[in-house]
C-alpha cells in the first residue's frame, strides 16, 4: 500500500470514528432528555440552547461527511 493510499484509508476510518461519536451522542442526548422528562422536568433555556447549537453542528459535520462520501463513490465509477 503506497503512503497516499494509508492516508486516504487513515481519512476514511476517522470519517467512521466521527459518524460513530455523533450516533453516540444523538443516543445520550434522546436518553437523557426522555429522563428529564420522566422525572418530570424540563430541560432549561441554556441546556436546550446548548443541545440545538450542538446538533446543528453535527447536521453540518454530516452533511459534509454525506458530501465526500457521494465525491469518493462517483470517483469509483
Amino acid at each position: 500500500m503506497t503512503p497516499e493510499e494509508k492516508q486516504e484509508v487513515l481519512h476514511i476510518l476517522e470519517a467512521h470514528e466521527r459518524t460513530l461519536a455523533v450516533c453516540r451522542a444523538c443516543a445520550e442526548t434522546a436518553r437523557d432528555l426522555a429522563w428529564e422528562i420522566k422525572r418530570g422536568h424540563m430541560p432549561g433555556p441554556d441546556a436546550l440552547r446548548q443541545t440545538i447549537e450542538e446538533s446543528d453542528r453535527v447536521l453540518t459535520d454530516l452533511g459534509r461527511m454525506e458530501i465526500a462520501i457521494a465525491q469518493m463513490k462517483a470517483a469509483l465509477w
